[in-house]
């Protein structure tokens, strides 16, 4: 065989060797892309159902079952947490805004119906313009409907901000939560207005809040 035939079929072992090279690197390039299909920005594993929450202030009285509430008038207690996701969420009484903190729970049959009636309200126009209406998510059961409530917020079309509570439920401890849902309306003065349990119609809702912020 010639020195000129063993060269040819050298060029074309090498040829071959180099397909063979960039076909494993393209598969291999491709498994790495499949695998990180998770934005950078949103790392897996980032949400959680419950966040810590740092209260200040003194916690009010747990709602009475009848009579009157004795927290009204009250200063409310500030709640330092996050959402689902981390982002900072705080109710801060007294910063010169009233307040409206809604405590839900994903699996509470009262909640559910009441949401759909909050968003309505919102619909209306009838929320004040400077009405903070925060969202508390508390009592969050894994074994429960409509877990997680992360997603059960979206689900439900919730519009307003919504912190995670604590495992403990902290930020229900502290605003004397005694049913669901439950509401509190502060006034831009950072006291209890009048704290609500149970479902609420769209006309009592609004009549509600107008008088607990007429002052």
């Amino acid at each position: 065989m010639s020195k000129q035939n063993n060269n040819g079929r050298l060029v074309i072992i090498g040829v071959v060797v180099a397909v063979v090279v960039a076909l494993l690197i393209a598969v291999l390039a491709g498994d790495d892309s499949s695998s990180s299909n998770t934005s950078p920005s949103v790392p897996a594993g980032d949400v959680e159902q419950n966040r810590p929450v740092t209260v200040e202030g003194q916690a009010l009285d747990r709602l009475p079952d009848s009579g009157a509430d004795v927290s009204v008038g009250a200063p409310a207690p500030s709640l330092i947490g996050a959402n689902f996701d981390g982002t900072p969420v705080s109710v801060t009484p007294g910063d010169g805004s009233p307040y409206m903190v809604v405590f839900l729970a994903h699996w509470c049959p009262h909640c559910n119906a009441e949401v759909p009636r909050l968003i309505e309200w919102k619909a209306s126009g009838a929320v004040p313009d400077n009405l903070k209406v925060i969202g508390v998510s508390t009592g969050v059961a894994s074994d429960r409907p409509n877990y997680p409530p992360s997603q059960w917020v979206i689900d439900k079309g919730w519009p307003w901000p919504v912190m995670a509570d604590s495992s403990n439920q902290d930020a229900a401890a502290a605003y004397g939560l005694s049913g669901y849902p439950f509401f509190t309306i502060i006034g831009a003065d950072g006291t209890v207005k009048v704290r609500v349990s149970g479902e609420v119609e769209v006309d009592a809702l609004n009549q509600i809040v107008t008088e607990a912020l007429a002052d």
